[in-house]
């Protein structure tokens, strides 16, 4: 049986008349200037701007698992699919999913928080999963060039070393090899 698309048809209503914008299973939104966004959650400071990305990828995340109440039984490309969709229909970027060996590394293209909103892209997608799927995961900001951004998901423990490794100066490809080396051992 071939997985349902992400179909953004009808998601996003512009009440024009009384001044809302709304989004499918959502509560209202502000259409703001995303760099006036981030000026804010740079000032906010790193707890409230993690909070607000968790709280933003958390609604994410329940309407992912309402409108697909088996989500985990998606592929990666169907459950990529999705949350990209959710992700463009928030103005957060494009999404894609590459496969590092065992890593799984969330790439986010074209997003207007990446000049400095790196971790409140981390804390969103960490909102998302642990909502929609159920998973206590942490996204690692690896880097980010005109390629886009890109985050590991691991567990709280492999996080630690992963960043521990970027801090020490390893590239983000040497940091997913040690990863797996340590893993298979």
């Amino acid at each position: 049986m071939a997985e349902q698309r992400f179909d953004p048809t009808h998601v996003v209503h512009f009440d024009v008349a009384r001044g809302h914008i709304e989004l499918q299973g959502a509560s209202s939104r502000v259409l703001i200037p995303a760099s006036s966004l981030l000026d804010l959650l740079l000032a906010a400071g790193d707890d409230l701007a993690r909070d607000f990305g968790h709280r933003l990828g958390t609604e994410i995340g329940r309407r992912l698992s309402a409108r697909f109440p088996h989500l985990k039984e998606l592929s990666i490309a169907g459950m990529t699919d999705h949350l990209g969709g959710e992700l463009a229909l928030s103005g957060l970027g494009a999404l894609t999913v590459e496969r590092w060996g065992q890593a799984l590394v969330l790439k986010l293209k074209g997003s207007p928080l990446a000049e400095g909103g790196e971790y409140v892209l981390a804390a969103v997608l960490e909102g998302v999963l642990q909502r929609a799927l159920a998973r206590d995961a942490r996204a690692v900001f690896l880097a980010g060039d005109d390629d886009g951004l890109r985050f590991l998901f691991v567990s709280e423990g492999a996080a630690q070393k992963v960043e521990g490794w970027l801090a020490g100066g390893a590239s983000w490809p040497d940091a997913l090899a040690l990863l797996q080396q340590r893993s298979a051992s």
